[in-house]
């Protein structure tokens, strides 16, 4: 009865009159709850790990939302176009909220409001181009949360409970959505569409692929003795410090575990 009546409030934020974002949001959150079901339907999660269900429940949202964009046709322009007015927005509030703190003189500059602005300006369009594909991830985030919250909660919970991160793994085949991403960035033809599409494929499962080199490198640093607190002090500083370099080595920590398969040798490593 609760995820009913959450269901018709998300489906009345479709159907509502109001902000074009707002809409775009709503709809998708319907879409994602149709996506799960058929994904259920099709295989329960007493059947299957559940990190692959929760990838194919994305995958079946994906689908219904280009087919309801390309039947309603929302170009990827206006999708853009909504994302960068919303964000847009949320970020002049920071900007005036800041002012305000720092009492800044009207007609005076300060240097930090015009770094903030002009980075703030960056993320913005940065996030309006990349919007599908976060959108992705944050779904996937949002089903282990979903799930993790009903294995909580059930008394008699079905299926398998989420893996750890350090053994967050899915199907090597999903390598081929890196290689698709690569080669629409670099073909030289098809940019009003094929670009756009090879950022957004490049953020989802580069996304993934990171999360996946993250538990191979908390493997690998427990195999070297490495770990508790100054691990955690260590991965903190290194995020700050050296993050495109974090990002670059657990991708591709992620990526190579393909043909590779880290953990395994780590944990032969160990045992020898």
């Amino acid at each position: 009865m609760i995820g009913a009546a959450l269901l018709a409030w998300v489906a009345w934020g479709v159907v509502r009159p109001g902000a074009g974002f707002e809409r775009l949001e709503a709809a998708w959150v319907c879409l994602l709850g149709s996506g799960v079901t058929a994904m259920m339907l099709l295989r329960p999660p007493a059947r299957g790990p559940v990190t692959a269900s929760g990838l194919v429940a994305v995958a079946i949202t994906a689908l219904m939302a280009v087919l309801a964009a390309a039947a309603a046709r929302v170009g990827f322009d206006e999708v853009r176009f909504l994302a960068e007015r919303h964000y847009g927005q949320q970020a002049r509030l920071v900007m005036q909220a800041m002012t305000a703190a720092i009492a800044v003189a009207p007609g005076s500059t300060s240097p930090a409001l015009d770094a903030f602005h002009a980075t703030a300006d960056t993320v913005v369009e940065m996030v309006g181009q990349l919007l599908p594909g976060l959108v992705l991830l944050q779904s996937v985030a949002a089903l282990a949360a979903a799930w993790a919250l009903y294995r909580l909660l059930a008394q008699h919970p079905e299926g398998d409970p989420l893996p750890p991160l350090r053994e967050f793994r899915f199907n090597d085949h999903l390598v081929w959505g890196i290689v698709l991403a690569l080669a629409a960035l670099v073909l030289p033809f098809g940019a009003g569409w094929l670009r756009p599409l090879g950022a957004n494929l490049a953020t989802f499962f580069g996304g993934l692929y990171v999360a996946r080199g993250l538990g191979i490198l908390l493997t690998l640093g427990s195999a070297a003795g490495v770990g508790g607190a100054f691990a955690a002090v260590l991965g903190v500083m290194a995020a700050v410090f050296l993050l495109p370099l974090v990002l670059f080595s657990t991708l591709a920590l992620g990526v190579t575990d393909t043909w590779i398969d880290w953990r395994r040798l780590a944990a032969k490593a160990k045992q020898g």
